[in-house]
């Protein structure tokens, strides 16, 4: 094997890395065995990143700061009907269950319209297309707030998932097409904070001012709020396309890592919806734990995800293999201490803490990795990306359901972590990049 060509300043820019390059014509010019070729990547901020960035990076940033927000609504109308689900019941005359139609045709409308809002709306400018989510949002929750009867009210659930696919299939690649390529799993990371801090701050809010004052009110003030999004974001985004942007496509295209990657993607998703949606049964069935103590419980994890999201982005860039190689090992870690020693009020707690740091860091590391191999648009990537995302969280929340009614909650963890070990499998035999050198990348043809 011969050597990796080491980054000089000397040397001509290298070509990135594709999956299937010359055998004869590496990109660095080395002489490799037949079958293989090792490139040499530059790390950002030398020879090799000229790409010129669509805005001044002050304006970037600001811009990064108002979709974090609108990732922050977006998250907080997901998760609302958790919180609000009885007091929507007990007025609209339904059942419980019922209600909960409203979490499906989020999710149906979500997982159909991800991909084909990708392609459509990849041509137009990102100024435009993401002020246009926010007001699709806003009509959205104005038929929630004010629905007459139920049939509106899904009517209203259906137009804000129309609006959250558009936002969520766009966002992820313009914020990482705003900064340089070093900076990429950067400002991923920093865009997601502000889906973790609907988990803190968001949703108990939305909770509890629904159940004081009833639920058609958070919707109406989240009316006013996409509203005012939906002009930030006109105001302050540049008119610029896709294309113009550093992310418009992945740094290392490939196929074959990519479809790794979304099968990695939902088996993870599956992994932790198909215990996590019943966490409430599960710590008070299994570990003695009480009602009024699961929300606590919530808080804890979601104040621990939003610490990882902070810290994860530093590390995206240079390890973006090894960063979801560490998400997993947290994550099947949990999953094992719930299956043996679940029944502890104190081992539930501290894997709850540790469920919420390894699942934001797979998160922010698993869509850093598509971006970064999306084999054509990083837009149909990232739409591609949500589907699967969304398709993995509806299989987990059927297979749960199912486990739940057959064999208890106290099984849970123990599907999730056979879940978590194939992904495991898949991500560490992963060739193409190496999980501990953050610049040197192998191709094999």
């Amino acid at each position: 094997m011969p050597a990796v060509c080491r980054p000089s300043s000397r040397l001509a820019p290298p070509v990135p890395a594709r999956d299937f390059l010359p055998r004869s014509t590496p990109a660095t010019g080395a002489a490799v065995a037949p079958g293989i070729t090792e490139v040499a990547i530059y790390p950002t901020g030398t020879a090799g990143d000229h790409q010129a960035l669509p805005m001044p990076h002050r304006r970037a940033t600001f811009s990064l700061i108002i979709l974090a927000f609108a990732a922050f609504v977006f998250s907080c109308n997901e998760g609302s009907v958790m919180g609000l689900i009885s007091v929507i019941a007990e007025d609209m005359n339904r059942s419980e269950a019922a209600v909960g139609l409203m979490t499906t045709v989020f999710a149906l409308v979500n997982m159909a319209a991800s991909i084909p809002l990708a392609l459509a709306l990849k041509r137009l400018p990102r100024r435009v297309v993401l002020s246009g989510t926010a007001a699709v949002l806003a009509v959205g929750l104005l038929l929630v707030a004010t629905a007459p009867s139920f049939g509106w009210l899904l009517a209203g659930r259906g137009v804000t998932a129309f609006g959250h696919a558009a936002f969520w299939a766009i966002v992820t690649p313009t914020v990482a097409g705003l900064f340089s390529s070093g900076e990429r799993g950067k400002s991923v990371s920093r865009l997601l904070i502000g889906g973790s801090a609907a988990g803190i701050v968001g949703i108990p809010l939305i909770t509890w001012v629904g159940t004081h004052a009833g639920w058609r009110l958070p919707y109406a003030v989240l009316t006013g709020v996409a509203v005012v999004l939906a002009l930030a974001i006109f105001l302050v985004m540049p008119s610029f396309r896709a294309e113009h942007g550093t992310a418009a496509r992945g740094l290392y295209p490939s196929w074959r890592i990519f479809v790794r990657v979304l099968a990695v993607c939902g088996l993870c998703v599956m992994s932790t919806a198909l215990t996590w949606t019943f966490i409430t049964p599960f710590a008070t069935e299994v570990a003695g734990m009480s009602h009024a103590a699961v929300p606590t419980l919530l808080l804890l994890g979601g104040v621990a995800g939003s610490v990882a999201m902070v810290l994860v982005g530093r590390y995206l860039d240079r390890f973006p293999v090894l960063s979801v190689a560490i998400g997993l090992a947290i994550l099947g870690s949990v999953w094992a201490l719930m299956a043996v020693l679940g029944s502890l009020p104190a081992v539930l707690v501290a894997c709850v803490v540790a469920q919420g740091f390894g699942w934001s860091v797979l998160v922010a590391s698993m869509v850093n990795w598509a971006i970064r191999h999306a084999p054509g648009s990083t837009d149909t990537a990232n739409g591609t990306y949500a589907t699967v995302f969304g398709a993995g969280n509806a299989a987990g929340s059927v297979l749960g359901a199912g486990l739940l009614a057959a064999v208890g909650a106290a099984w849970l963890p123990v599907a999730s972590l056979v879940l978590v070990g194939v992904a495991s499998v898949l991500v560490w035999t992963v060739r193409a990049v190496h999980l501990r050198k953050p610049y040197n990348v192998r191709t094999y043809a």
